[in-house]
């Protein structure tokens, strides 16, 4: 069961309270025992996760199984992304071959 924190108006002071979920309504304030003045403090929740694990990418692999495959932009997925692609072998001529072309 959590615990919350309650403020109570009439007779400025703070408490604490373990309740459950299904608790309907607010608790009574342990001086005055008001429940009319009585508001709940928001604060922050009592679990923190720290450490690796916690987040979806923490917890597998690069290429684990049933791990979305990411494209790359040309219709290839993941495995691909880091292999270099094949270049296509062309020609480049220089300008003394050109030159050459040209003389003969």
């Amino acid at each position: 069961m959590p615990l919350y924190e309650y403020h109570c108006n009439h007779c400025h002071i703070d408490f604490e309270v373990r309740r459950s979920f299904s608790d309907t309504g607010t608790p009574e304030c342990p001086v005055c025992h008001d429940n009319a003045h009585v508001t709940r403090k928001f604060s922050a929740p009592a679990i923190v996760f720290k450490g690796s694990g916690f987040y979806v990418n923490d917890s597998r692999g690069k290429n684990a199984a049933g791990a979305p495959a990411r494209s790359n932009g040309n219709g290839k997925s993941g495995a691909s992304e880091s292999a270099p692609e094949a270049k296509s072998e062309t020609k480049t001529t220089t300008k003394t071959e050109t030159a050459k072309a040209k003389s003969d």
